[in-house]
């Protein structure tokens, strides 16, 4: 009885801490990157209806059974982030950077009398979540201190180091400068199992069954201040119950470390002629499981002046550790793209996907699932469209490709200045006849904002404004036997 308590007791911190941020866990978990595969990334990932490497798996798996040779696929990734924020009329710029395997595959197709059976196996890198974000400004609003509030003692840090009294009152409502650093890392990783066969003549179907694994870090060093001495109480004998009365600094470090595991489906058609190529896929709901390991820690300082009844606090600092599990459930996402050769030098693709993202929900954890209809309510459907291009260089082993992809936001009601906007470019060359090496770099941009905390319904008490852009870098080599 006493563990389930602390489960429920546990799983009630989370959604009092973050009744703002949960919406955002969900849609962390749900999200993927920038793809796989350096051609697809230069053609802006338009390669529903292209799909005639490794990558297949990822982006169409019916797309395998083109391929008529053993093939080895591996690559890298850089991922750049630049975060331009505004917070109480103050701007901040964090940079961020990451490194990590882009895929490594391979490809085995198989003797048949007619048609194609091909299957793969790799592991590819499908979302970083790598980012930075500083905030500095003067809040004459509201301070984050009555916001930490919680009925279990052990979790409320503001009362441990004395900056609210044992009924959770603080006179430090507002006028506070606060400043703030946050940093996200990690990466979710997808192991593929592919396959694929002609089930006509130049009609293909493939499946790809898909193991997820990855990890997440957030960390978040927070400092509030009394820089015009609003709260400075000289009188003497001021109780330690009242200490609040002479705050001066308050230091807030929360730390989140997650484990991601889980798995899906994704499920492919394809058309080839000779000129055109038409793909559909179908990707099933995701469902991942997130083992959460979190910290609170505070520390308070006092003005100087005036004395105590009794001395001063006993204690001006407290931190907790704590674990949750629970589990995300993605929405389906359907999407078509075809591919059209011009002359049989120059390639042109589109795709088109669909995701309805309030069918997102949160599982195996019914303080959490109670969250639902509020995701249902913040979120809608959206179609992502994406544009690419490829043009083999005459009398050279080289091709050119550039590629657009526009994401709106699943946010209902966000401007159009918040849907993901992304500018590719790429090559290939041949080093050797079975030997390609593939480079791209992607340039994307998009607005967001965020609240550092909720406080009695002020709307954007603590917002930041976010201006975001992104570098992707990255390089696949390709050999086939």
């Amino acid at each position: 009885m006493k563990s389930i308590l602390k489960i429920l007791l546990v799983s009630l911190f989370i959604v009092s801490l973050s009744a703002a941020q949960f919406s955002e866990d969900a849609l962390r978990y749900s999200t993927r990157g920038t793809g796989v595969g350096s051609r697809a990334l230069g053609m802006g990932n338009a390669y529903i209806g292209v799909s005639d490497d490794y990558s297949a798996s990822i982006w169409n798996p019916a797309g395998l059974a083109q391929l008529r040779r053993l093939e080895f696929t591996g690559g890298v990734s850089n991922f750049g982030l630049t975060n331009d924020a505004t917070y109480l009329g103050t701007k901040a710029t964090e940079n961020v950077t990451a490194t990590s395997l882009d895929d490594v595959g391979f490809v085995f197709p198989f003797p048949t009398v007619q048609g194609s059976l091909v299957f793969s196996f790799g592991y590819n890198r499908i979302a970083d979540y790598a980012s930075a974000h500083s905030f500095d400004g003067y809040n004459n609003q509201s301070s984050i201190i009555p916001t930490l509030y919680d009925s279990d003692v052990a979790f409320d840090v503001p009362f441990n180091v004395y900056l609210t009294n044992s009924d959770g009152y603080t006179s430090v409502q507002d006028s506070v400068q606060q400043r703030g650093l946050i940093k996200e890392g990690g990466n979710l990783g997808q192991w593929s199992f592919a396959g694929a066969i002609d089930v006509e003549e130049n009609i293909s179907f493939g499946v790809s069954l898909n193991i997820m694994t990855g990890s997440y870090e957030y960390a978040r060093n927070y400092v509030e201040e009394d820089i015009n001495n609003v709260y400075n109480n000289a009188q003497a004998n001021l109780p330690v119950d009242s200490a609040y009365l002479r705050f001066n600094k308050f230091y807030h470090d929360r730390y989140i470390n997650s484990e991601i595991s889980g798995g899906g489906f994704t499920f492919g058609m394809m058309y080839r002629s000779d000129r055109y190529r038409v793909g559909i896929i179908a990707k099933t709901p995701t469902s991942v499981t997130i083992r959460e390991t979190y910290s609170d820690a505070g520390e308070s300082v006092f003005d100087p002046s005036g004395t105590w009844q009794g001395g001063p606090p006993p204690v001006t600092k407290h931190e907790f550790e704590a674990t949750n599990e629970y589990g995300v459930s993605s929405p389906w996402t359907l999407g078509v793209g075809a591919s059209f050769y011009i002359i049989p030098e120059f390639l042109i693709a589109a795709d088109i996907e669909n995701t309805d993202w309030t069918q997102m929900e949160f599982t195996d954890n019914s303080v959490l699932e109670k969250e639902n209809p509020t995701l249902q309510k913040e979120f809608r459907a959206v179609t992502s469209y994406r544009l690419g291009a490829e043009i083999d260089v005459p009398s050279t082993d080289i091709r050119l490709r550039g590629g657009y992809s526009l994401t709106p936001s699943p946010y209902k009601n966000d401007p159009s200045s918040f849907d993901q906007t992304v500018y590719s470019a790429g090559a290939g060359i041949f080093l050797q006849r079975n030997v390609v090496l593939d480079a791209a770099v992607a340039f994307g941009s998009h607005k967001s904002f965020r609240n550092q905390y909720t406080f009695r319904g002020i709307v954007n008490a603590s917002r930041t404004d976010e201006s975001i852009s992104t570098t992707t870098l990255n390089i696949t080599l390709s050999y086939r036997f």
